[in-house]
């Protein structure tokens, strides 16, 4: 692959891509081309303090897009950083290497995070004309029981199946009101031509299944960064006016002794070392610290509720990470409010 140095470029690179795709899956029926991936991250440092995962990375003419180099995958990362708190990192690597390498740069830098997408966030193509959803992904895992006692859900679905087996679409209804998604496959249509397919993951990750117009792609994906990033200042906003508690509601009951396990001495993937300092039947309270920015956190947690405090100038997105996290793993369908206003909705 030739050196990119514009935008442009770029652009006309991946479009390229896009293009053998068509005409491959046209002629055999199937891709062979890997495709197109981004990740959206939270963050609250300069690219100049985070480094490259791969490589180093270097500037293209645009302001605030970069592109890595300098190492043994070049020209395979793009980084948009032209919003203050979201980034778009997009991708050619294949799924299992761009997924271990935008872990391994979140993991290891304080300050980066992902966008931790919430129901509405997954759904909101719902409202949008020309879109059509294609799929559902649920899960529960039971995180907090043991071995022995924990329960699973799991199902990914493609809708049109619906119709040929009875009664599934009634199951679906049900998991979907009561779990938590995980994923949604979404496609964009043109006088009946599929224009575009997508799916998006709650960790804040698209996969791009099919496209015609790399602006296209582009412009459905910074659009779910900037309702992040809109979420984030809406979030900031409330906390710092009244400076009260985010509350996120569950719909299945958690075992409380099992998630004070689970947060203490920063254990487990919501990224908290907390402390218990209150003890009840039906109730916790902690105190300690976000390890995403060290920012100190406090948690009151209940069977089906909990509530979190960021004080000062402290990084909200650990509201929608505690969310997200939780309700996959056993706290189901989550919802957060702040002050009676639902957020990262």
């Amino acid at each position: 692959m030739k050196r990119i140095q514009t935008l442009q470029g770029l652009k006309e690179v991946l479009q390229a891509g896009f293009d053998d795709n068509e005409a491959l899956l046209e002629q055999y029926g199937q891709t062979h081309i890997t495709q197109l991936k981004a990740y959206l991250l939270e963050t609250n440092r300069s690219i100049d303090e985070v480094g490259c995962p791969l490589g180093s990375w270097k500037s293209l003419d645009a302001s605030g897009w970069y592109i890595n180099h300098g190492s043994l995958s070049p020209n395979t990362l793009f980084l948009d950083t032209t919003r203050e708190r979201v980034w778009i990192l997009y991708t050619i690597l294949d799924a299992t290497e761009a997924d271990a390498v935008t872990d391994k740069w979140i993991r290891n830098l304080q300050g980066l995070d992902r966008c931790w997408l919430s129901r509405n966030h997954l759904l909101h193509y719902d409202a949008k004309e020309s879109w059509q959803q294609r799929g559902l992904g649920l899960k529960f895992s039971d995180g907090l029981a043991s071995d022995e006692e924990a329960g699973y859900f799991s199902l990914k679905a493609w809708y049109g199946a619906t119709e040929k087996v009875h009664g599934l679409a009634e199951v679906l209804e049900t998991a979907r009101e009561n779990f938590a998604i995980y994923s949604s496959r979404w496609q964009k249509l043109k006088e009946d031509s599929v224009t575009l397919a997508v799916e998006w993951y709650s960790s804040g990750k698209v996969t791009v299944n099919k496209a015609i117009d790399l602006d296209e792609v582009m412009l459905s994906i910074s659009d779910m960064a900037n309702r992040y990033e809109d979420a984030l200042v809406e979030a900031t906003t409330l906390r710092n006016e009244s400076l009260g508690a985010f509350e996120l509601n569950f719909t299945q009951n958690i075992d409380l002794e099992a998630f004070s396990k689970a947060v203490s001495m920063g254990k487990g993937r919501m990224n908290l070392w907390l402390i218990e300092t209150e003890t009840e039947p039906d109730f916790r309270r902690f105190k300690g610290v976000d390890l995403h920015t060290w920012d100190r956190v406090f948690l009151d947690v209940g069977s089906d509720f909990a509530y979190l405090t960021v004080p000062g100038k402290g990084c909200v997105n650990a509201a929608p990470r505690i969310a997200t996290i939780q309700g996959e793993d056993n706290a189901g369908r989550t919802s957060i409010f702040f002050d009676g206003v639902e957020v990262f909705d």
